[in-house]
């Protein structure tokens, strides 16, 4: 219980949780690690990943499926997964994806990730072009990077906000909670895959997901049917 208080403060803003989660072996597709943790704090997991308003999401405004990027712009797999989202974005219009963005290394990396978070929070409009320039850029110069990603968002340099550090230090903490080795890591309805996965990979998880959650409605209106009917 001391481990969800804990983790419930983290979550909410007000603390981070202190205790190490072992890490998980490395697979191509591992389905999501559910431990034991109380009713509340697996609520306030699952709101966190798919509608925490400081995680930036693109896509469908009311999506039927959200799909969760676990990414880094410093991560060359992680520029082929969103490569492969940005197909599914445009294959499935009533999805979407939200980024738990983080960064490791050198302040120069860490402060890309903090515009990026900058620009979700001050201007969301802009974020989309934003981050597909700075996914999209191959080079090694960091001025230029980020440079190229204003531009590409018509927007003008701006220097990135102090309270995004708190974010990107909760998405590792998320890491952790779920047993997650680093990035990519793609959450796709109970299913988690993990490294480079292919767009089909990605479309198969998609697909499997959006049925589940079909047949869930259907059964529901069934038995709202059956409820009448008495």
């Amino acid at each position: 219980m001391l481990e969800d208080y804990f983790l419930m403060l983290m979550l909410m803003g007000t603390g981070q949780a202190s205790s190490e989660v072992p890490p998980a072996l490395v697979r191509a597709s591992v389905e999501t690690v559910k431990p034991q943790r109380s009713p509340q704090t697996e609520v306030l997991i699952h709101n966190k990943l798919l509608n925490d308003p400081l995680s930036p999401r693109v896509g469908a405004a009311y999506p039927e499926l959200t799909v969760v990027s676990f990414t880094n712009y410093d991560c060359l797999e992680c520029k082929e997964v969103d490569g492969n989202l940005e197909k599914l974005l445009k294959a499935y219009p009533r999805i979407a994806v939200t980024y738990k963005l983080l960064s490791w290394g050198p302040e120069s990396s860490t402060a890309v990730t903090r515009r990026a978070l900058s620009v979700w929070i001050e201007q969301p409009e802009k974020f989309h072009a934003f981050h597909h320039a700075l996914m999209s850029y191959r080079g090694m110069a960091e001025d230029v990077r980020i440079y190229s990603a204003y531009r590409a968002a018509g927007m003008k340099l701006s220097m990135y906000r102090p309270d995004t550090q708190h974010i990107i230090d909760v998405n590792k903490e998320f890491l952790k909670v779920l047993h997650l080795p680093g990035t990519p890591a793609t959450i796709i309805g109970d299913k988690t895959l993990l490294g480079p996965v292919s767009y089909e990979a990605l479309e198969n998880a998609v697909k499997t997901a959006l049925n589940d959650i079909r047949n869930e409605k259907h059964l529901a209106v069934l038995k709202k049917q059956k409820i009448r009917t008495q």
